[in-house]
């Protein structure tokens, strides 16, 4: 049945065009993992040159911490009576116990610095694997664009040939049915039964279909064009 035939070059004509939709659908999710990807890298080096900024006030400050313990230090040798010992060795004490605070918290800074940079890595090391997926996928989709111009060219050509002994009338049909069935207007008939909704015909349609008849015969069913396919039958 030529329609049968048209059928066949249009299913190969969807799966090509589907191939194409599915590395192009796989291209724009590559490359909206890559955006997604270099927002969380730009969030992560904020966050950590904020702690970065915050790390180093703080060694500022323990720097004056030490400063300001050196210096009463310095001052001890000189002391000349015991309540001026006391003032310098309490300021002294003070000044020990906020430089270990600050340090602790610079430690703290540190284990969390030390974090963001490996969650940074690790953004980073996805970001190149997807670029370079992306890059293997751009290069297969230029690759097979002119295989899939060349293979359509080809099956378009064929359908044209078949197409002209088709009257224009019942390849509009074809078509109409085509598009209200998911792109299968025309199915095989097998053992009786209709291969597109695998719903028993009448017998008599089924007779006919085995005659040959030059009438089109449709599922009562599925409303699909039905041929008989001897060999499908017999199998």
């Amino acid at each position: 049945m030529l329609l049968a035939k048209v059928q066949e070059i249009d299913i190969q004509v969807g799966l090509i065009h589907e191939e194409e939709r599915q590395y192009n659908a796989d291209i724009e999710r590559i490359s909206e993992d890559i955006t997604q990807h270099e927002g969380k890298l730009t969030s992560l080096k904020t966050e950590l040159d904020e702690l970065e900024k915050a790390r180093r006030l703080l060694e500022d400050e323990v720097a004056v911490c030490a400063e300001r313990i050196k210096r009463n230090e310095d001052r001890l040798k000189n002391v000349k009576n015991e309540k001026e010992f006391n003032a310098v060795t309490k300021e002294t004490s003070a000044a020990k116990k906020e430089k270990q605070t600050k340090e602790n918290e610079i430690g703290k800074f540190n284990e969390e610095i030390n974090e963001k940079i490996g969650f940074m890595k690790t953004e980073e090391d996805k970001l190149l694997q997807r670029k370079t997926e992306l890059e293997e996928k751009s290069t297969s989709i230029i690759t097979n664009k002119e295989h899939w111009q060349k293979r359509l060219k080809e099956i378009d050509d064929e359908r044209l040939a078949i197409a002209k002994d088709i009257s224009s009338a019942l390849l509009k049909q074809y078509e109409t049915i085509r598009r209200k069935r998911q792109g299968i207007a025309i199915v095989a008939v097998e053992a009786g039964t209709c291969r597109g909704c695998y719903m028993n015909i009448p017998p008599q349609a089924y007779i006919q279909l085995q005659k040959g008849s030059s009438d089109l015969i449709f599922c009562p069913h599925c409303h699909r064009i039905l041929y008989w396919h001897p060999k499908a039958s017999n199998s």
